[in-house]
């Protein structure tokens, strides 16, 4: 007969008692994981659910294409605009007017010159003079402000004023 045998019989209903408290413990332990693994589990299926009842990984790819497609056109925008930037600045941007009498027989101011620059102050300078018997349209033109051609009083004052808006 083996040596612990004895020790068993004499302490059996400790033994039992102990495995019965145990198994009691590892059976609430059991529970308490049982819930939480189903409480993770729910939350999980909700995530990957999504909205509408689509799922989280059709959700996300699609956000990618969304934000592809957003990437591609910012890209195109910006070639645009950069596009239109370096266009502006050739195109009109300061205009300068002044109207006056060109003979003393004719009244109203009928007689005018405007600046029409861009940004780098190119442009033209036209003016238009009008009499009773012949009215006369004179352009001269504008490079970095200054003209080679000699200017009117008129032309120099709608230069100035294209200048200095």
């Amino acid at each position: 007969m083996p040596v612990y045998l004895p020790w068993i019989t004499e302490n059996i209903n400790g033994l039992v008692v102990t495995s019965l408290g145990l198994t009691l413990i590892s059976t609430v332990l059991l529970i308490f994981i049982y819930q939480r693994f189903r409480k993770i589990t729910a939350m999980y299926g909700d995530l990957m659910k999504g909205q509408e009842g689509r799922n989280l990984e059709e959700l996300l790819l699609e956000n990618q294409r969304v934000n592809m497609d957003a990437s591609q056109r910012l890209t195109q925008l910006e070639t645009a605009v950069t596009k239109l930037e370096t266009d502006s600045e050739e195109m009109v941007r300061h205009i300068g007017i002044v109207r006056f009498n060109a003979f003393e027989n004719v009244g109203s101011d009928q007689s005018f010159s405007v600046a029409l620059l861009n940004n780098h102050y190119n442009g033209v300078v036209i003016s238009s003079l009008y009499g009773r018997e012949l009215s006369q349209v004179y352009a001269k033109p504008i490079q970095k402000g200054k003209s080679t051609y000699l200017l009117t009083k008129e032309e120099e004052e709608a230069l100035a004023k294209a200048i200095n808006k």
